[in-house]
């Protein structure tokens, strides 16, 4: 109950702070050589204001993915919008994203062993995004001075946007299912529980990232997953172990079976349906090796 009434008022909080930075844009920022005249220059502003909304969510995604990169990370996964690129296998693929749960952008590398600095990189990859989100709020701000008409308006709003995900990364704990990035960061440095599964989640990318295998990921890392009162945390457990079983087994258990179907419930039909393809694909692979 605690953790809910604290998630609303979070929530709340980043809804009360982005109203009132677009009261503030507007009573400060907009006026009258900046408003659209005529429906054309709406249709323009409307369809502009859409575009600057996916290339501020693209900068945030940017900010991790270039961090991860910079730190030795794998290139994993990068889709904004209907712009997708992913790795699979030994190549990089560009293709069109249908999955409309990751329209909002997402951004994945993973180590490419099991180091003990790799906690450290990724939390700076953590906080990546929100920095990436305020620099790029102060280059939109920047170039207003320099623009004037439709294209001030677009850095305007650009500005705007990109502190409105600066304040829904930073300020709440969760973002849907999952963790913000404030907040895993926070599970990330502080000794305990939570940091204990967030490096074990560490601990199985960097393993299986050795060899595409499971070979040497632990069955403990794997196991604090499962026991996660975190269902998407659960949810990732048991996925990892489903692949583990598949590989180290050649079957998955009828138990687990059951408690990935069973957590599945709780999962949104997106991520359930993304990580159902990815064990499909991994029976296969196991299949034909």
């Amino acid at each position: 109950m605690k953790k809910a009434l604290k998630t609303t008022l979070e929530l709340a909080l980043v809804a009360g702070l982005s109203f009132g930075l677009v009261m503030l844009v507007k009573e400060t920022v907009l006026t009258d050589d900046l408003k659209p005249d005529g429906p054309v220059d709406k249709a323009i502003m409307i369809v502009s204001t859409i575009l600057i909304a996916f290339v501020v969510l693209g900068v945030h995604e940017l900010g991790h993915l270039l961090t991860g990169l910079a730190q030795g990370f794998r290139f994993e996964l990068y889709v904004v919008g209907p712009l997708g690129i992913r790795r699979e296998g030994d190549k990089v693929k560009v293709y069109l994203n249908k999955n409309l749960g990751f329209y909002g952008g997402v951004a994945g590398t993973s180590p490419v062993n099991d180091h003990p600095d790799n906690a450290r990189k990724f939390a700076n990859v953590l906080l990546a995004g929100p920095i990436a989100s305020l620099l790029f709020a102060a280059l939109c701000a920047l170039l207003t001075v320099f623009t004037s008409g439709l294209p001030s308006l677009i850095f305007v709003m650009g500005a705007a946007i990109s502190v409105a995900i600066f304040f829904a990364t930073t300020i709440p704990s969760r973002s849907g299912m999952f963790f913000t990035d404030r907040k895993r960061y926070q599970r990330l440095i502080r000794p305990g529980k939570d940091q204990d599964v967030e490096l074990a989640i560490l601990r199985i990318l960097g393993r299986f990232a050795q060899d595409d295998s499971y070979r040497n990921v632990s069955v403990d890392d794997i196991m604090l997953l499962r026991q996660e009162e975190d269902a998407p945390i659960r949810f990732m457990g048991l996925f990892n172990l489903i692949c583990y079983q598949l590989e180290m087994q050649g079957a998955i258990e009828e138990e687990v079976s059951a408690e990935y179907q069973k957590t599945a419930e709780s999962m949104s039909k997106t991520m359930v349906k993304a990580f159902d393809t990815e064990i499909e694909k991994y029976r296969q692979k196991v299949a034909a090796a």
